[in-house]
C-alpha cells in the first residue's frame, strides 16, 4: 500500500507499493489520456478542501508513477529515530512534535543526509545507522510549486546523548528523548504521516528495549 499525506488527509493506493514506482524518469513516455485524468485529480485533490481520506484502486504503478511527475517536484528528504538507554529523540519545531530530518543534497547518499541532518538538528554525535525504516511521502506547497517529499527514515543509536543542541535558525526549539511512556502523546501530536509510517516501528524497538531490561 502506498500513501502520500497532505496535512491531516491521505491518498491512498491501495494495490501499489513504492517499489514499483518510478520517479527517476527523465521523460514521460506515458502521454495518455490515463496520466492526464490521473493528473487532473491529484491537482484537484491538492486544491478542494477536503477532510476525509481518499483511495484509488486499480492504477498501474506506470500510470502513478507519470502522474505524480507530472504533479509534483520531486524533493527528497532523509531523517534518522535515534535510540538511546530505550528512549528516542525527538525534535520540537513550530511546537509540533517531530523526528529529525532534512533534504538531501546533490549527489549524496541518503543514508549519509540522514546522519549529517540529525546532527545539524539535534546535536547529537557518535550516530550509527542500525537499519532503514520505512519510507513517508508527504506534499506541500511552496513557492506555488507542488512538491512531494519522500523522507528516507533510518534506525540509528548514538554513542553520546549528553550534549543535545536544537537547531534554532530551523526553528527547532527543543530537542528531548522520550520513553515508551511518551510514544502515545508523541504518536497523537506528531504529523499522521510520521504515526502511520513509523507508529509500529517506534512500538517494537520501545518493546525490545523493555524486554532486554
Amino acid at each position: 500500500m502506498y500513501k502520500i499525506f497532505y496535512e491531516q488527509r491521505a491518498l491512498i493506493f491501495p494495490n501499489i507499493e513504492e517499489k514499483d514506482l518510478d520517479l527517476d524518469a527523465t521523460s514521460l513516455e506515458l502521454a495518455s489520456y490515463e496520466v492526464e485524468k490521473v493528473h487532473s485529480f491529484l491537482r484537484q485533490w491538492l486544491v478542494v478542501n477536503l477532510t476525509e481520506d481518499v483511495t484509488i484502486d486499480g492504477l498501474s504503478p506506470e500510470v502513478l508513477s507519470a502522474a505524480l511527475l507530472r504533479t509534483f517536484r520531486m524533493a527528497p528528504a532523509a531523517g534518522g529515530v535515534v535510540f538511546s538507554d530505550g528512549c528516542f529523540a525527538a525534535i520540537q519545531r513550530y511546537g509540533i512534535p517531530d523526528l529529525p530530518k532534512g533534504h538531501v543534497e546533490d549527489g549524496e547518499e541518503v543514508s549519509a543526509t540522514a546522519l549529517r541532518e540529525v546532527e545539524e538538528e539535534t546535536g547529537l554525535k557518535d550516530l550509527t545507522i542500525v537499519r532503514q525504516l520505512p519510507s513517508s511521502w508527504h506534499c506541500y506547497l511552496y513557492n506555488d510549486e507542488w512538491r512531494l517529499k519522500q523522507t528516507s527514515w533510518f534506525l540509528m543509536t548514538t554513542a553520546d546523548d549528553s550534549h543535545v543542541q536544537p537547531q534554532l535558525d530551523e526553528d527547532i526549539t527543543e530537542v528531548t528523548f522520550l520513553s515508551e511512556y511518551d510514544l502515545e502523546w508523541f504518536l497523537k501530536n506528531t504529523y499522521r504521516s510520521i504515526a502511520e509510517t513509523l507508529g509500529e516501528e517506534l512500538k517494537v524497538e520501545s518493546g525490545k528495549w523493555k524486554t532486554a531490561n
